[in-house]
C-alpha cells in the first residue's frame, strides 16, 4: 500500500518547520490524504494486487478502521485547536514564528482581536495579521506585560551606554534618569528586571560606582508605601474641604441670625404691657 508522503515546497525541498506568515500563502497542502483519497489508493491497491496472494477482506477493512479513526482524532484535535483559540479572544500572547525562506526566528507580542476560520483551521488576528495556533509561545498577564515593558525600556538605556572606560561627569543624568526608573518599579516588576536584565543591572551598579569615585552624587528618589497617599486620603480630604466652602457659604447667604424660638402668646401680651408701662414713665418724666 502506498505510503503517505511528506510535505514538500514548491521547490521539491522537505518542509521540516512552518511559520504563520509562509505557510499561511501556501493555502492548502495538496498533499495531504482526506477520506476520498484513501478510498481512491485502497482500490487502486486492490486492482493490483498479486492474484496468486490477495490480501484478505479482513486486512482491507481493518485499513479502512484504521483511517477513519485517525481521521476522527484530527477532527477532534482541530475542534479543541478552535476553542483554544476562542478563549484566546481579548488576552496578550507571544507568537513565535519561523521564516520559510530565510529560517529566522522572530516574536511578535499582541492581543487577539478575533478569531478567523480559514480552511477549517482557527487563526489568531493579531494587529491585522493572522497566526496558526501552532505558532502560540506564550499567554501574557497584564502584570507580565507591564514588567516586559519596563524591562525593555530600561535595557535600551544601559544596553546605550559606551564602555565603561569612557565613564565621566557627563553621564550622570543618563545614570540617574535609570535609576529614577529602576525605583519606579513595583516589587514583581524589580524581580522580573533582576532575572531577566541582570547583566544590564550589573552594568548600571558598575557605572554608578564609577562616576561616585568621579564625586558624582545621585539622589534616591524612592517612595515608601507609608508616604504614598491612597485613594481614600484624598477623598477625605476633599469632603473635608467642601464642607468648609459649604459652612462659608451659608453664612454670606445670610443665615447668620439663629431662628426664632417659639413663644407663648401670654408672655408676650405681658412683655408689650410692659413696655407701654416704661415709654408712659418716661413721657411723664
Amino acid at each position: 500500500m502506498a505510503g503517505i508522503l511528506a510535505p514538500v515546497d514548491e521547490n521539491g525541498n522537505l518542509i521540516t518547520n512552518t511559520s504563520s506568515g509562509d505557510s499561511l500563502k501556501k493555502g492548502k497542502n495538496k498533499n495531504a490524504v482526506d477520506s476520498d483519497m484513501f478510498l481512491t489508493l485502497l482500490v487502486a491497491e486492490m486492482q493490483n494486487q498479486d492474484p496468486l496472494e490477495p490480501t484478505s477482506n479482513t486486512e482491507w477493512v481493518s485499513q479502512y478502521a484504521t483511517f477513519t479513526q485517525v481521521q476522527q482524532m484530527s477532527e477532534m484535535a482541530q475542534s479543541i485547536d478552535v476553542l483554544r483559540a476562542n478563549n484566546l479572544i481579548g488576552k496578550e500572547v507571544i507568537m513565535k514564528t519561523t521564516s520559510q525562506s530565510t529560517g529566522d526566528v522572530s516574536y511578535i507580542q499582541g492581543t487577539v482581536e478575533y478569531v478567523e476560520m480559514e480552511e477549517g483551521k482557527p487563526l489568531l488576528v493579531i494587529d491585522g495579521q493572522k497566526f496558526s495556533i501552532s505558532d502560540l509561545d506564550t499567554i501574557v498577564s497584564p502584570e507580565y506585560s507591564k514588567a516586559y515593558e519596563m524591562y525593555d525600556t530600561l535595557k535600551g538605556m544601559i544596553n546605550g551606554l559606551p564602555s565603561i572606560k569612557f565613564a565621566d561627569e557627563s553621564y550622570k543624568n543618563v545614570i540617574q534618569g535609570a535609576l529614577d526608573y529602576y525605583n519606579t518599579m513595583d516589587e514583581y516588576q524589580k524581580h522580573y528586571m533582576d532575572v531577566y536584565g541582570s547583566e544590564q543591572m550589573e552594568t548600571l551598579v558598575e557605572w554608578k560606582h564609577a562616576l561616585e569615585l568621579l564625586g558624582v552624587k545621585f539622589t534616591n528618589n524612592t517612595t515608601s508605601d507609608d508616604d504614598k497617599t491612597s485613594l481614600d486620603d484624598i477623598l477625605e480630604s476633599f469632603n473635608t474641604k467642601m464642607n468648609a466652602i459649604l459652612d462659608k457659604l451659608n453664612l454670606l447667604t445670610g443665615d447668620k441670625t439663629p431662628p426664632a424660638e417659639d413663644t407663648d402668646p401670654d408672655e408676650t401680651e405681658g412683655e408689650g404691657t410692659g413696655t407701654e408701662e416704661e415709654d408712659g414713665k418716661t413721657e411723664s418724666a
